[in-house]
């Protein structure tokens, strides 16, 4: 199943037939995906291997990681549009301690103590004299509203 002469990185190798599982349905999500060893002796690679596949799926948004617990797929998500209004700044970055437990849901409180690892916000900025709002990156699409003609 890995290719060493491929030019593709094992570690990639690892990941895509992990992805092509849960895209297959094998896995589901909220379904746990087999230990870190049961990985590495299923691919026949080391455990540093499998590590660097799960940390890419991760940053995929495919699966998250619970210390001591294990990866799982991550949900399907649909998305909620928020309208950006004209003239408003929005900041991509990682949220604060506090905020990744003010965003969760109380699964994601019980689960990962807030919101997955390296799950994004958005800081809108919306003009002067209006606050600010954080809303997660993986729950929302955001549509720029074009600037009104005068």
């Amino acid at each position: 199943m890995i290719d060493y002469s491929s030019g593709v990185p094992v570690y990639r190798q690892v990941a895509n037939a992990i992805r092509d599982d849960i895209t297959a349905g094998r896995y589901r999500p909220g379904a746990w995906l087999p230990s870190e060893a049961q990985l590495a002796q299923m691919y026949e690679v080391g455990r540093d291997t499998v590590r660097e596949a799960l940390a890419y799926l991760r940053a995929e948004g495919k699966i998250t990681t619970v210390r001591k617990r294990g990866s799982m797929v991550a949900a399907e998500v649909t998305r909620e549009a928020h309208h950006v209004p004209p003239g408003a700044r929005v900041i991509a970055r990682m949220p604060t301690p506090d905020e990744r437990r003010d965003l969760a849901t109380s699964v994601e409180l019980r689960e990962f103590g807030g919101i997955p690892e390296g799950v994004p916000v958005f800081e809108i900025f919306p003009g002067a004299r209006k606050h600010r709002k954080v809303l997660r990156g993986d729950q929302v699409e955001l549509v720029i509203d074009p600037p009104e003609n005068k």
